[in-house]
């Protein structure tokens, strides 16, 4: 097999010759430690990774700069934003917050010449020989984005017909992104949406259901209709929410993170390889005190655990808990890579 072939494997429910891996984002400083002078794409042929994906949704729009002193720019979404040592700039507010602003507001071009000129770059190099993914946003985020985490929660109870009304735009503008992911040979999207924290969703599983879920069954089911896997990033403890994500038909789900009181032990079992086998299971490797603390030596160890654990059957990429962020130690990072690569073999 090929790194293409092997990843897609796995989300295809069939059994790879290894265990294969990805990250959502690795940052440059990792990638300048063990990659000298190279660019993400260098990294990923450096570090023989199957699947590879454009950066975050916020990376593929334009920023002005408001105020270059305390590094805040101002998004094509029209969302304030401050930039720091992470690679995603953290948002700050947003430009709706009635149904006036809905009525005037206008997303940004999903068509606009260099849109995805990420994804265009990352096939024109890997295309057929590694797994091509796209990092999109469903119904969930843009909309937190566009209000404020806050004022959308408060309004699925104050004012439930502008929830309504924002998701519409995030979904709207999502199915186009796919549409011209998908034409371009994305071999994968990743749905990025966060619905959770460690203590639990954000919002009532009722209020999931009724606002949320059918925007991402609408943009999971218009990514599988046009050929692509789907790979559904959450963050949290979505335990209450899993039985309606694997319903809108994903592919894959990520991270399940353990330090959010995630066992993806037990939702592999259920859902996965010797349970419904609907879905493969992406994680595994604490990217907190793990990637950033231990010795290489005991990174080695856990990943030949969590192998031993998570890969029996198939159904499972090893990877990070969230991503390669600023604080994972480099050599870390290579020694989760040669552990993969000595022990992952099926």
């Amino acid at each position: 097999m090929n790194a293409r072939e092997r990843f897609l494997a796995v989300l295809d429910k069939r059994l790879p010759d290894r265990v294969p891996t990805f990250e959502i984002i690795i940052h440059p400083k990792v990638i300048e430690a063990l990659c000298p002078g190279g660019t993400y794409a260098d990294f990923v042929e450096a570090m023989d990774i199957e699947g590879v994906i454009t950066g975050t949704p916020s990376s593929l729009y334009s920023k002005t700069v408001v105020d270059a002193e305390r590094h805040l720019v101002r998004d094509e979404w029209g969302v304030l934003r401050q930039t720091g040592v992470e690679v995603v700039p953290f948002p700050m507010g947003g430009p709706i917050a009635t149904m006036d602003d809905v009525l005037a507001y206008k997303a940004p071009d999903p068509f606009a010449p260099g849109r995805l000129q990420q994804l265009e770059d990352l096939l024109r190099r890997f295309q057929g020989q590694r797994a091509v993914g796209v990092h999109l946003h469903d119904s969930f985020n843009y909309p937190t984005y566009l209000m404020g985490m806050d004022k959308l929660l408060m309004a699925l109870y104050l004012d439930p017909d502008l929830v309504r009304a924002v998701v519409e735009i995030s979904v709207a503008h999502s199915l186009s992104m796919i549409e011209r992911a998908t034409s371009m040979g994305a071999d994968f999207i990743l749905f990025g949406d966060d619905y959770a924290s460690s203590a639990g969703p954000l919002m009532r599983p009722e209020q999931f259901e009724e606002f949320f879920l059918p925007g991402l069954a609408t943009v999971v089911q218009a990514a599988k209709s046009r050929g692509a896997r789907v790979i559904k990033h959450s963050c949290g403890r979505i335990t209450a929410l899993l039985d309606m994500i694997v319903g809108t038909g994903v592919d894959a789900l990520h991270p399940l993170d353990q330090a959010a009181g995630m066992d993806m032990a037990a939702v592999k079992a259920k859902y996965g390889v010797g349970g419904a086998g609907r879905i493969a299971v992406c994680g595994g490797i604490n990217c907190g005190e793990t990637l950033s603390d231990w010795t290489p030596e005991q990174v080695q160890e856990e990943v030949r655990r969590r192998l031993a654990e998570l890969a029996p059957g198939g159904g499972y990429i090893l990877c990070s808990s969230n991503s390669i962020h600023s604080t994972v130690r480099p050599e870390n990072y290579k020694a989760m890579i040669d552990a993969l690569h000595q022990w992952g073999r099926y």
